[in-house]
């Protein structure tokens, strides 16, 4: 057979070798298929003994993984079991089975087209990647309606799975058994839960393939490079001996990295840096410190809001941030408002649909349109701060007004606590993000309303540039070494010092090599990321002297393009410090 490479999102690092097998998935019925009405009590009986069940699976499964593996890749299933204990799932599928007078596959083949609709229109990836937790939710009801159980597939062999989506309960199932070597996916994302078990795990993956399934059959011997992201079915003799000894390479490599987590976050020449975690969910807050993170620099709230289909209660919310705060202390924990909105509509808050929602209703515009809501949110995050580690931070800010209407609300939430004589950090502090330009371009006004500020790279660069990073046709005009970028994140960094206020960068620029060493030499000293990419960017910092590191940056702001700065930062720093780059492109 000729040697097909794919390339995907690398979303696990390392290198898998062996043999495929493919998953198959569910099937929801497309046929309406009508009842009797005396025979609609046996059909809601039929759906409550599967969700039954499958709550019975779930809880067993989780049990397993955490006997198998660990506490945290059992994380992924208190989601599922939070999905599966909405009332109004149930509610749903029965009004939808007594209504129609149809059989419970056709009412949660309705509810899963329901959900698929919400979510594919998403361009946000954390969003895009919850549709698979309610997929797999609903995938397993829908198995169990079944009186018989489903076999149990006996496949022992450690092979590579290959998937169009992969569910995490089926992954952490197999991965449990010790079955899987590697994944390769059409689907999927780095937050996707697939990929944060994968992670956990040390196991290679690499999705958003798009059409892997199509290449590849099982049995077919595949290579999955879940670094370079890149997937190499039927590899020739030399190809298969090049990419053992690079994964003897990256093994090696990740023990150093591994060592790395837990030293000190020193340059060369004794100046200090913190690296922060960004977390999505409650339960990653214990990986986020084992990579080497000294606190929680972005806890996305939304993900409150994705276990259900009504909105949560303050109670809902507090549980969620105390216990982050309580497993975090003493080190800081910054908790972003909701940034919902726009291209991230959930169905609960039934925002309607916006011509351009990118510039649309969402993150603190809709807080303050929506004040029951964030008042709600701003209670429980004020009470959940009691042990004084708590920040919070407000996303897509544009103007002064949204901040000092914040400040009004806090304020008068803190008498209210007051009066109850309810325990809250009096002097909790409270940052902006900085995303979008006419923020940037007032750092310094913002700086004198608020206690720090934190760049979200992301989105600003998207906004500053006017380029949409997931648009394959302008993807290639993102780029984070662009001078304009550069010299704007320079102002905005110096700006927050010069006001005497905390700054950080919580975007992607933080956990890339040549992007963080920039963001040294303007002088940040605060690094959020994703938790996995810690230990690469401590070493590399640990690497250098953050004075020639300054002196190289401001050379290379002279430069006239995003590829000569970053061919300058590279020669000129592997002369100083060649461990800097030592196994980059492998990490």
């Amino acid at each position: 057979m000729d040697l097909i490479r794919l390339r995907g999102i690398g979303v696990s690092p390392g290198i898998a070798m062996g043999e495929a097998v493919l998953s198959t998935r569910v099937l929801f019925t497309a046929r309406r298929e009508a009842v009797a009405a005396n025979r609609i009590p046996a059909e809601l009986k039929r759906i409550q003994r599967a969700l039954a069940r499958t709550r019975d699976d779930l809880v067993q499964l989780q049990a397993d993984i955490r006997s198998r593996i660990g506490d945290e890749p059992a994380f992924i299933f208190d989601a599922h079991l939070l999905i599966l204990q909405d009332k109004t799932l149930l509610d749903g599928l029965e009004r939808i089975i007594s209504g129609e007078k149809v059989k419970a596959e056709w009412a949660l083949s309705q509810v899963h087209q329901k959900y698929e609709k919400v979510f594919e229109g998403l361009s946000d990836e954390y969003f895009r990647q919850r549709k698979s937790d309610v997929s797999d939710v609903l995938a397993k009801i829908y198995r169990n309606l079944e009186d018989k159980a489903a076999a149990q597939d006996e496949e022992t062999a450690r092979r590579i799975l290959v998937a169009h989506d992969l569910m995490p309960s089926e992954a952490a199932l197999r991965i449990s058994h010790g079955q899987v070597l590697g994944i390769a996916l059409d689907m999927g994302g780095l937050t996707s839960h697939t990929a944060i078990l994968a992670r956990s795990l040390n196991i290679p993956a690499v999705v958003g393939l798009h059409d892997v399934t199509r290449h590849i059959r099982s049995g077919d011997y595949l290579i999955v490079d879940g670094t370079d992201g890149e997937v190499i079915i039927n590899p020739p003799p030399a190809v298969r001996t090049e990419f053992q000894g690079k994964r003897e390479k990256y093994l090696s490599y990740g023990k150093e990295l591994r060592k790395t987590a837990k030293l000190p976050s020193r340059t060369l020449d004794d100046v200090r840096f913190t690296p922060l975690a960004n977390i999505e969910l409650p339960e990653e807050v214990q990986m986020g410190f084992s990579y080497g993170a000294e606190g929680i620099g972005l806890f996305r709230s939304e993900f409150i809001f994705l276990q259900r289909t009504t909105l949560p209660s303050e109670e809902d919310h507090y549980e969620t941030y105390f216990r982050i705060a309580k497993e975090s202390h003493p080190a800081p924990v910054y908790i972003r408002t909701i940034d919902i909105g726009g291209e991230k509509a959930l169905p609960q808050l039934q925002i309607e649909q916006e011509p351009n929602p990118a510039l649309g209703l969402r993150g603190i515009r809709l807080s303050l349109k929506n004040r029951d809501l964030f008042r709600t949110q701003i209670r429980a995050i004020l009470r959940a701060s009691s042990l004084r580690n708590v920040r919070i931070l407000i996303p897509m800010v544009t103007e002064i007004e949204e901040v000092l209407e914040v400040k009004r609300l806090l304020h008068e939430v803190k008498a209210e606590l007051d009066e109850a004589k309810i325990k809250y950090d009096q002097h909790i502090p409270l940052g902006v993000m900085i995303e979008v330009p006419a923020a940037a371009a007032v750092t310094d006004l913002l700086a004198r309303e608020v206690d720090y500020l934190s760049i979200g790279t992301n989105d600003l660069i998207q906004y500053y540039l006017a380029v949409d990073r997931s648009n394959e046709h302008v993807s290639y005009l993102y780029k984070p070494l662009h001078p304009a970028v550069l010299r704007l994140v320079r102002a905005i960094i110096r700006t927050a010092q010069r006001e005497g206020k905390g700054v950080t960068v919580c975007g992607e620029m933080a956990a890339d090599p040549i992007s963080a060493l920039v963001l040294l030499g303007f002088g940040l000293r605060m690094f959020s990321m994703n938790p996995i990419f810690i230990p690469r960017i401590k070493k590399v910092l640990r690497a250098v002297e953050a004075r020639t590191v300054r002196r190289i940056v401001n050379a290379a702001l002279e430069l006239r393009t995003a590829r000569e700065i970053e061919e300058y930062i590279i020669e000129k720093i592997l002369v100083k410090h060649p461990q800097a780059f030592l196994m980059r492109h492998s990490s």
